[in-house]
């Protein structure tokens, strides 16, 4: 039954590779390139910044670079995230730092972390929370 649902994109997705392949071997070329125009989304130039709902923002080419050698290699994600605190640590002047997808997700996790020293500390803390 979800198959059925899926049809008509699965339907779009073979007739557009159809149509470029028939356009390729008549000598015509067309987007073949862009993921999006592939399966029917338009791209347009962001004039209004890095939101979340338009893409958030392009990659630069070193952290594309960097990705991709990263990609080449398994690791202990614990080792890893343990290697990106200390590192962010060190740029920023922390005591820590923690990588995450949104800025939401940092927060959550920023008041997780709050509440666990909270928690774990038998006296009042007298830190003001920011």
């Amino acid at each position: 039954m979800k198959l059925a649902g899926a049809a008509p994109l699965l339907t779009y997705i073979t007739a557009q590779d159809f149509a470029a392949k028939a356009l390729g071997a008549v000598g015509k070329t067309t987007a073949k390139g862009d993921i999006y125009s592939s399966i029917g989304v338009r791209s347009f130039i962001n004039g209004r910044g890095t939101w979340t709902y338009l893409s958030g923002s392009l990659e630069l080419p070193e952290v594309r670079a960097a990705k991709q050698a990263a990609a080449q290699h398994f690791v202990d994600i614990f080792e890893l995230q343990h290697a990106a605190s200390r590192r962010l640590a060190e740029l920023s002047g922390a005591e820590a730092g923690m990588v995450t997808s949104t800025a939401p997700s940092g927060l959550r996790a920023e008041n997780w972390c709050w509440q666990r020293q909270k928690t774990r500390s038998a006296e009042p803390s007298t830190r003001t929370r920011p």
